[in-house]
């Protein structure tokens, strides 16, 4: 491709520095690929400073355990798996089961974070510098790259481009791409603040319910801080939002300390037509808010973001090595896009039943609990990648369950059972190969294709024996990997379970 000779030529040019951006840009380098990250002019030079999302699933904690992000968030996050309902000076329900009837999840919570802190820690991974405070004037594609350019005047040639630059996307609006969807004629009022109050501060997401309307969200937050999500009439104000608050609380007081953070936002549901250019044949590729909008309630927008990167930046990369193709790039968007928008029909339910009662927002929140946890995300038969099967937990187009294995020792005079240790298969992956693992009596050595694999995927043996049966580095011992049974499950780079084979 010719470019100026001034021109930043790397694999990867990703746009945009929210967390969708920036976690793209860790994943990439992770896997070895040379990146170019611009963070918009709206970044206020770095990071973001206050507001905006507000919590981590569960699903999306699994994710940033494997890349190493976890530990720089979980110290200063609120735990938080318990959503309540409050009327009429009392609490009227207080339910989890949404979350504790979670099977292989380490992590059955919210960790209540800001999406700032969640950025601040993706900057600290990245081990590039970070174009800051620009903004993309130009973007072109040919049938070998794309040319970016900026009003700072730079040049950037990449194999591939990632636009993570928000609900109004420019990269998205120059491609053509339509954004359709509907709009709820909602506006809600947001407020971030320190307080004090008589309330039985509880670390519960609370829904207020008034006139048998619940028009209010308390949202527990690190540092001590609270979150309000207020649903006003007429004119919106902080003064209103703080009014309103008073009135579901009482007969509790509460008092404002302080306010780091008031906004509005308007419920918009959208999603992109192709998460891909061209028609998704193309080097485009959109991911976050300039793929899919949609209302906040439910948590949904931060995690299915990160969601976005984790399920593309293995295929980006394999592709720009020159593996795969076109329909290995396709899946993310047909995998993305159907999660994408069952994501905007479950916030709908949900922005849509705060006019109404509580209890029927808890209830909508129990039968869309896959989502809001994010455990439940799945990907169909229909798309490329994934053929139906099953072996015991192990389930084609969920995700890998987060299963307890033992560590075998290296030398076989090592048998002491103090010196093998239990340890989950999220704390063991790494992010970018395949897995493949060998439950119970299946040997790698009895799959012809087990050697041809090697170097382009991880062996795995798993058995129920105390002892090492291989020379594989990664070998385990497990009950639930039993010696009379055998299957091959294969494990994608993103933790999601393609197919299974038993033997």
């Amino acid at each position: 491709m010719e470019t100026q000779s001034s021109a930043f030529n790397v694999d990867l040019v990703v746009i945009g520095g929210g967390p969708t951006g920036l976690l793209s840009a860790v994943l990439a380098r992770a896997l070895g690929l040379s990146v170019y990250i611009i963070l918009l002019s709206d970044a206020k030079n770095g990071a973001l400073d206050v507001g905006r999302a507000d919590a981590l699933n569960a699903r999306t904690q699994q994710y940033l355990e494997v890349t190493k992000t976890l530990p720089f968030l979980e110290p200063y996050g609120l735990k938080c798996n318990t959503s309540s309902t409050f009327e009429g000076g009392q609490f009227t329900s207080q339910q989890n089961q949404w979350w504790t009837s979670l099977k292989h999840t380490h992590r059955p919570n919210f960790l209540m974070i800001g999406q700032s802190q969640v950025e601040e820690a993706l900057l600290h991974q990245l081990d590039i510098p970070v174009d800051y405070n620009s903004q993309v004037n130009g973007i072109e594609e040919t049938a070998s790259g794309v040319v970016v350019t900026t009003d700072k005047g730079k040049t950037i040639a990449a194999k591939y481009a990632i636009a993570a630059d928000g609900a109004r996307s420019f990269v998205r609006t120059t491609l053509g791409i339509p954004f359709t969807g509907t709009k709820p004629e909602m506006v809600w009022a947001v407020l971030d603040a320190f307080i004090e109050t008589d309330f039985p501060v509880c670390p519960e997401i609370i829904t207020f319910q008034k006139d048998g309307q619940s028009r209010v969200a308390w949202i527990p937050r690190e540092r001590g801080m609270n979150r309000f999500y207020i649903l006003l009439d007429g004119e919106i104000t902080q003064e209103k939002a703080e009014t309103s608050i008073r009135d579901h609380m009482a007969p509790h007081k509460i008092e404002f300390k302080k306010t780091e953070w008031f906004s509005t936002f308007e419920i918009k549901e959208r999603v992109a037509s192709t998460f891909i250019s061209q028609d998704g044949n193309g080097r485009i590729l959109l991911a976050g808010d300039a793929a899919h909008v949609h209302a906040v309630n439910g948590g949904q927008g931060l995690n299915t973001g990160i969601a976005d990167a984790f399920n593309l930046i293995w295929r980006v990369a394999l592709v720009a090595k020159g593996h795969g193709g076109a329909t290995l790039l396709k899946s993310y968007d047909a995998e993305r896009r159907a999660t994408a928008t069952a994501v905007i029909e479950v916030a709908a339910k949900l922005v849509r039943t705060t006019v109404k009662t509580a209890l029927e927002y808890v209830e909508i929140i129990e039968k869309n609990a896959g989502y809001i946890t994010g455990m439940g995300v799945s990907y169909s038969s229909t798309t490329p990648l994934v053929v139906d099967s099953s072996y015991g937990d192990f389930v084609a187009g969920d995700r890998c369950p987060d299963l307890w294995v033992t560590k075998l020792p290296i030398r076989s005079s090592q048998t002491n059972a103090k010196e093998q240790s239990r340890i989950r298969l999220y704390e063991l992956f790494g992010y970018g190969k395949f897995k493949v693992l060998f439950l119970g009596k299946e040997k790698p050595t009895s799959s012809e294709w087990a050697i041809e694999l090697q170097q382009k995927a991880e062996m795995w043996h798993i058995h129920d024996q105390d002892r090492r049966l291989t020379t594989l580095t990664h070998e385990f011992s497990a009950e639930w990997a039993k010696s009379d049974e055998g299957a091959v499950v294969v494990v994608r780079p993103d933790f999601g379970v393609p197919f299974l084979a038993r033997v």
